[in-house]
């Protein structure tokens, strides 16, 4: 029985036992939510883990070896994708899918990888697991054969060199396992790492705040995984929505980062399967604003001032967060604030909950949670004065993003996603595990579309993605209220969408209208994949294939 079959059981007569029967776990939830809610309090209690003592372990940043040890990529590097057991939770070790390489006798597992726009980038991978999988290069635009999709499986046992050119602008992006409907249970095993490029214009802005990568300029790569009592990663192909019990920034549980009182830039990647996150900055339950300076495809125009903002799976955001006005010993809290997951996902109406059933101890979508915590250290008066002008250094232009285009003459394409009354999510009509590799629709290279993307009422919010592209958000409708209070710009736009997209959040109820040039440097027919970075949801054919041809 499928996860989605299981759950309409639940519908009816059968909600209010299952309502009854959750209360306790439902009184625990809130006992918890409470607590976290209170800064001061000596320890929040980790879920599924009652007697952990959070935030005690230093946050795991870019090193020379290791997990998340950082690799240029100025040289040819030869990666494995295999299985090894790492020490990231207090006991046993935890096994770990992961992409292993050897740089200069340093051995390194899912390293960040740093180059340049304009390099060329050559990466051998060697399958040495017993299934299919990839390197897919998300948000790069780069040719099918390089893409790293599910359209070219390393077999087991088998050998894949990817070269191309890296013609994106500077952002921070990022690098998964991709094969068809493994790609979840790929992911929540650890097959990802980070792909941060630089360019001028990133470097200039850096050097003007005198923010160094690697001190105050720093990656936050979240994930939350199902952990079990014997540290393990669990996953279970056919279940909808994978979340976790655990949360790791950077590989680390419950993490802490001491931080100056001083401006930081901080890269926000959501390496989740399905959770949603609202990012917070919370300071003694009261929210520490933070500016929005880029996302998916690097620095926008200009600075946003935040309390808060939504981040996908697969979305990454940029922020500038100050703690230059927090009194040394000061904590504040990365959070996940509460919202309403609009998860109905039937066309029949909402599923009663199942909170026990697949993710025991983990908070539901939508529910709050700590992420990690920074405490503010002592510094001296020059380097608080440093850190004063660093802050108001931030220039009013930070790139030069073009506007986005005017699309009124650029044909239409209309793309529906939806459930049917079985439980099949489908991009217009079409479920991947219906109509396979072939393309279910072609667009000239060179040509210009907008794509018209709607969401029925009665679904779940779905962060789509596209691959081989970047595209610019132009509008919004019929949005929930969450995101209409966000509207700065005309077309019911948001500062998250006012940069480089290569993924998209649809809410319930609305429609995204999202433009693309379909320019590039290849020639013949190029297949790319549209789907839904729910990875549970793609994983059940939420996917489907495209064609670029001259």
């Amino acid at each position: 029985m499928t996860d989605i079959t299981r759950r309409r059981l639940f519908v009816g007569l059968a909600a209010a036992a299952a309502v009854v029967a959750a209360t306790p776990w439902l009184f625990k939830r809130r006992r918890e939510h409470d607590h976290a809610m209170n800064p001061a309090a000596d320890a929040h209690t980790a879920p599924g883990l009652p007697n952990a003592q959070p935030f005690q372990t230093p946050l795991r940043l870019p090193g020379r070896e290791g997990l998340f040890a950082e690799v240029a990529l100025s040289a040819s590097l030869a990666l494995s994708a295999r299985a090894a057991a790492f020490p990231i939770f207090a006991g046993k070790p935890t096994p770990v899918w992961h992409y292993a390489g050897s740089v200069e006798g340093r051995a390194v597992a899912n390293p960040l990888l740093c180059a340049a726009t304009g390099d060329s980038v050559e990466v051998v991978l060697a399958n040495e697991l017993t299934e299919a999988t990839t390197i897919h290069w998300h948000g790069l635009s780069i040719d099918e054969a390089n893409d790293g999709s599910g359209l070219h499986p390393v077999a087991a046992g088998a050998r894949q060199t990817y070269r191309y050119r890296i013609d994106n602008r500077a952002g921070l992006y990022w690098y998964h396992a991709h094969p068809h409907e493994r790609t979840g249970l790929q992911l929540q095993r650890g097959l990802a790492g980070l792909l941060r490029v630089e360019d001028e214009e990133d470097r200039a802005l850096g050097e003007r705040l005198g923010l160094r990568w690697g001190e105050r300029d720093l990656p936050l790569f979240i994930a939350d995984k199902q952990v079990d009592a014997d540290n393990a990663i669990v996953y279970r192909i056919g279940t909808d929505d994978w979340i976790g019990n655990r949360v790791l920034v950077n590989w680390t549980p419950e993490p802490f980062l001491e931080v100056l009182p001083a401006l930081y830039r901080l890269r926000l990647v959501n390496g989740c399967n399905a959770r949603m996150l609202r990012i917070a900055f919370d300071h003694q339950g009261q929210p520490l604003p933070f500016r929005l300076i880029g996302t998916d495809g690097g620095l926008l125009a200009q600075a946003w001032s935040m309390d808060d903002v939504f981040l996908a799976p697969a979305q990454r955001i940029d922020v500038l967060v100050d703690f230059g006005a927090l009194a040394p010993g000061a904590r504040v809290l990365l959070r996940s604030l509460e919202y309403v997951a609009m998860e109905n996902e039937d066309e029949s109406g909402a599923f009663a909950p199942d909170p026990m059933g697949d993710h025991p101890g983990a908070a539901p979508m939508g529910d709050a949670l700590d992420l990690m915590q920074f405490c503010v250290a002592a510094c001296s008066d020059s380097q608080r004065r440093q850190a004063r002008l660093a802050s108001a250094n931030v220039p009013a232009a930070l790139s030069a993003l073009p506007a986005p285009p005017d699309t009124a003459a650029w044909p239409v394409r209309p793309i529906r996603l939806r459930m049917d009354s079985d439980g099949t999510w489908f991009i217009n009509d079409w479920n991947y595990h219906q109509v396979g590799h072939a393309p279910v629709f072609s667009v000239k290279r060179g040509s210009r579309e907008v794509w018209e993307i709607r969401n029925n009422m009665t679904s779940m919010p779905h962060p789509i993605h596209l691959h081989g592209f970047q595209f610019r958000v132009v509008s919004r409708s019929i949005s929930p209220p969450d995101v209409r209070s966000r509207k700065v710009a005309p077309q019911g736009l948001g500062p998250q969408d006012l940069g480089l997209s290569d993924t998209v959040v649809v809410w319930p109820g609305e429609i995204v209208r999202i433009a693309i040039d379909f320019s590039q440097p290849f020639s013949g027919t190029q297949r790319y994949m549209l789907h839904c970075h729910n990875l549970e949801h793609e994983d059940m054919g939420m996917m489907v294939s495209f064609a670029v041809e001259d």
